[in-house]
């Protein structure tokens, strides 16, 4: 097929639009057939995972932020004051669990 004969919205002309369709040409250089055409329908399968995710992430996209201002704010105090101390214990066990996590999915 050659490149300048390109349908409009390929290429550098204007975008097709949801409602634009095209007949593939034949090679033959037939008109095409009148008659009834098959069109072919593509067909995606969701994993279970998949929809799961796809469930947390309308789930979360409805759900309000929490407000951690407070929290925050005394945080940086800390840390501006030099007071903020690191519980390495309890950091380890939440990088821990989070790669369990990231193994389960």
């Amino acid at each position: 097929m050659a490149i300048d004969k390109l349908p409009p919205g390929l290429g550098n002309s204007t975008p097709l639009t949801g409602t634009q369709k095209y007949q593939a040409s034949t090679t033959s250089g037939a008109p095409p057939s009148s008659g009834p055409t098959s069109i072919r329908q593509d067909e995606v399968t969701l994993t279970p995972q998949a929809r799961r995710l796809n469930q947390m992430q309308q789930s979360l996209a409805t759900t309000p932020a929490p407000d951690n201002s407070a929290r925050l704010e005394a945080l940086k105090k800390a840390i501006n004051e030099g007071s903020y101390q690191v519980d390495s214990e309890r950091l380890a066990a939440n990088i821990s669990r989070f790669e369990q996590d990231l193994e389960g999915l």
